[in-house]
């Protein structure tokens, strides 16, 4: 029987050791694909995009500006991480979404359209999905690895870039929409 467990528990850490070891090569793959001279910094202005949602709208990031701040989540399918945060996007989401516009983008690294559709309706994400076919935007928007916010006030000026979802957005809500000027 103790043999059975070690085998179990040495198969066990085999399996996540591959796992981290996928997702460590994903970032390093990400960072460096992203590597990019235009890459958003803090208080810069955002660079403007264009693409449709996976419901099949147009989103404009330059339509927000003087309207709304927004919420960019960069994802991927293959991301546990970004899966353990979907509860937490849902959440500010619910909390938010009427003054902030969210956008989760697949960074289309290693994913597809369709796997990114199913994600979409397997986690009945309430926020707008698109596709980043290429990594066009993603490179634009120098991601390092999934998941990766950037939030833009109403004045199109990044404030926030990250790994983490920021806990106490609320707080910063009355600066994200000041208008400036």
């Amino acid at each position: 029987m103790g043999v059975v467990v070690f085998s179990f528990i040495d198969q066990l850490k085999s399996a996540l050791l591959s796992k981290l070891k996928m997702a460590m090569v994903c970032m390093i793959a990400l960072s460096l694909l992203s590597l990019n001279a235009q890459a958003a910094e803090l208080g810069d202005e955002a660079i403007d995009f264009d693409l449709k949602t996976l419901s099949g709208d147009d989103f404009s990031l330059s339509s927000y500006r003087g309207k709304k701040p927004v919420y960019l989540i960069f994802w991927a399918t293959w991301c546990p991480i970004c899966k353990a945060e979907i509860p937490k996007f849902k959440e500010l989401h619910a909390k938010y979404g009427d003054k902030i516009e969210f956008l989760a983008i697949n960074v289309g690294f290693e994913d597809s359209l369709e796997k990114a559709i199913a994600y979409q309706e397997q986690n009945q994400l309430p926020y707008n999905v698109a596709f980043d076919k290429n990594t066009v935007i993603t490179k634009e928007y120098d991601v390092i690895g999934t998941p990766w916010q950037v939030i833009i006030d109403i004045n199109g000026t990044v404030r926030y870039f990250s790994n983490y979802t920021p806990e106490n957005l609320g707080e910063h809500i009355d600066d994200l929409l000041k208008v400036a000027g």
